[in-house]
């Protein structure tokens, strides 16, 4: 009877895998562990809220132009796996994320799951988004609850086999994304910690400058060593691991004139030149510098 005895291994194998995945999936964090994880006296800055709103590119993806200025959803981001459509992100009830508790939205940013448990393509950048504090997150909140809500429903991905099977999400994020807050090093600056924050966390810069591994996920001994375009139609994203400090410090500048206006950096330029404090931008410029050239 050996093919029973191979059919028997087979199941008992497939009971382990999914009983691990059960075991490491990530179900977010109850309203109560996010009431712990606050100051009794904490209250959300709406001022704050609106630098991390720019820090973290949200409206380059979100609205339709660079004119507008308000996140009602962007155009479809087409890549070599499908079109991805970042949604409406206004505080409309129907169609924005106006319904959401603050729960809901530190689990989206930081586990990648949407108020009904569906699992959120990491085009929506949650395992950058991850390290972010909670109380930065619920400043980012505060701003995004304070916009206009736009009425707004915006069309669902067009995506390739296999990448269309979203609950396929339930196994690639266990081996792909922790949900994981930011730790300080503390043998470095808090220059080059404030720094390596906001690279690593809301600024997401990963996502276009690392490479990917063979699980579509950002390569951690290869970490800003410059990677293929994410976007159809785009240029390589360069390296930004030990480059020298001016070069970081023009690129987020508008008026450096480093950027061409015809990239998707621009966006990012405008942001940071405009609303980012210039200490972040030397804190950024400190940490990239500082990294070992891949």
């Amino acid at each position: 009877m050996r093919w029973q005895r191979i059919a028997l291994t087979i199941c008992l194998l497939v009971v382990v895998a999914f009983g691990w995945l059960w075991v490491a999936q990530d179900r977010g964090i109850s309203t109560d562990d996010l009431q712990a994880a606050l100051p009794a006296d904490f209250v959300a800055d709406t001022d704050k809220g609106e630098i991390l709103y720019r820090m973290g590119g949200c409206v380059n993806c979100h609205t339709m132009a660079a004119s507008r200025d308000i996140p009602s959803g962007g155009k479809g981001l087409e890549t070599a796996h499908g079109i991805f459509v970042p949604p409406n992100i206004t505080p409309d009830p129907a169609t924005g994320i106006g319904s959401w508790s603050d729960t809901d939205f530190v689990n989206a940013m930081r586990a990648g799951l949407s108020p009904d448990g569906r699992h959120y393509y990491p085009a929506f950048p949650y395992t950058s988004y991850a390290t972010v504090s909670i109380s930065d997150l619920l400043h980012l909140k505060a701003y995004l609850d304070n916009l206009p809500a736009v009425t707004n429903r915006t069309p669902s991905h067009q995506l390739s086999f296999p990448f269309n099977l979203r609950p396929a999400l339930a196994l690639w994020k266990p081996v792909a994304h922790r949900a994981r807050p930011f730790e300080a090093d503390p043998e470095k600056t808090d220059e080059w910690n404030r720094g390596a924050y906001i690279v690593n966390g809301l600024g997401h810069c990963g996502t276009c400058h690392t490479p990917r591994n063979l699980l579509f996920a950002e390569s951690s001994s290869q970490k800003f060593a410059g990677a293929r375009a994410l976007k159809e139609g785009e240029k390589p994203a360069p390296r930004l691991a030990g480059i020298d400090r001016d070069e970081i410090l023009n690129g987020l500048s508008e008026w450096a004139g480093a950027v061409s206006e015809r990239s998707s950096m621009y966006l990012v330029t405008l942001a940071y030149s405009n609303h980012v404090p210039l200490t972040d931008h030397d804190a950024i410029a400190t940490y990239l510098s500082s990294l070992p050239r891949k």
